[in-house]
């Protein structure tokens, strides 16, 4: 997931409810890897409770944000990317059981970081060299999923003048059939931490030690546009390891009168420190191929007296009109023959 989100200083046509793609005439835009905002489904739309009442609904939700970047040059074809920019929840409350007696839980199967889909088991935790957390294995934003630890609250995305109709940041955030756009305004955001896994530390940019204990908040901040960026923290000489943290999000504004946003459902983040890398060759065979091979087939066989059993060609580097491609190397021996269909 790209969040790097650069358009053009011209317009362009998307077709998105027959709205023409408008640009601001700006390089490049940014959104975080995160948001918060409020769940207004009412009802479940599919699945065993399909129908129900959301037991999200009017909640304090925690985003993923799934977002592609615009890429010149590839247009229309390019505009497909941002198109499907669209907000993943990762902080639900739940049924189970039967659908005629659900029971509400408060948590779910994806509420992780990473999300379980992914195959991703947890986010590095990296040496840092400078500033308050020199020396210590903290989280950055790079290239690896998730990383992207900058929170920031839907509202952010409601720029129409900046944002214009089929923008990245627009689609993003009418995204979800419009169902995450109502604003924060009036709320003061506080993160509850649930738990954690010793050893684990969760600072800022200027602090440390923010939350240390079960039941600690603190304030994220107030309004419908505030940024955040948790800094997740572990000793420099920490042995490989695994570490996680359990949150919620927690409106504590009850100012004249004022009934605060319900809650979120709780969610985790997982981290790992990793082993050192190494570095091992893999063994591989390279075939060098003729890039007309239409009428035959690539088989293989562990000898010439073995059964033959056809192997497909991956996409190689090409030099005139023939190509070399990389197998996995199987076995001490293996022959390779073309075979006229």
């Amino acid at each position: 997931m790209k969040h790097s989100l650069c358009s053009l200083h011209t317009a362009l046509f998307l077709a998105l409810g027959g709205l023409p793609a408008t640009f601001p005439d700006r390089a490049c835009a940014e959104t975080a890897g995160y948001y918060i905002g409020i769940d207004t489904q009412a009802l479940v739309t599919s699945g065993t409770y399909k129908d129900l009442p959301n037991p999200n609904f009017n909640r304090l939700t925690f985003l993923l944000a799934a977002t592609s970047a615009y890429v010149p040059g590839l247009e229309p074809a390019g505009t497909a990317n941002f198109a499907q920019n669209h907000f993943r929840t990762i902080s639900a409350y739940s049924y189970s059981g039967p659908s005629n007696t659900p029971a509400i839980q408060i948590t779910g199967s994806n509420n992780r970081i990473p999300e379980l889909v992914s195959g991703q088991h947890a986010l590095t935790l990296g040496p840092a060299s400078t500033g308050l957390f020199a020396g210590k294995l903290v989280t950055a934003r790079s290239g690896e999923p998730y990383s992207d630890m900058r929170w920031w609250t839907t509202d952010d995305l409601n720029q129409p003048t900046r944002y214009g109709p089929g923008s990245p940041e627009w689609i993003l955030f009418h995204s979800n059939a419009d169902t995450r756009t109502n604003s924060l305004r009036g709320a003061v955001v506080h993160l509850e931490l649930v738990s954690k896994t010793t050893g684990l530390h969760i600072g800022t940019k200027d602090a440390l030690d923010v939350l240390t204990n079960p039941g600690d908040r603190y304030n994220m901040g107030s309004g419908e546009s505030f940024r955040f960026a948790p800094v997740f923290w572990v000793d420099g000489a920490s042995t490989p390891s695994s570490f996680s943290a359990t949150f919620k999000l927690v409106d504590v504004n009850t100012g004249e009168g004022r009934t605060p946003i319900k809650e979120s459902g709780l969610f985790t983040l997982n981290f790992r420190v990793p082993p050192e890398p190494q570095v091992a060759i893999a063994p591989a065979v390279h075939l060098n191929l003729p890039l007309a091979t239409a009428g035959y087939i690539l088989e293989a066989a562990p000898s010439l007296d073995s059964p033959w059993r056809s192997v497909s060609v991956p996409p190689g580097s090409q030099t005139g009109d023939r190509q070399t491609v990389t197998l996995p190397a199987i076995g001490n021996v293996r022959v390779f023959r073309f075979r006229k269909l």
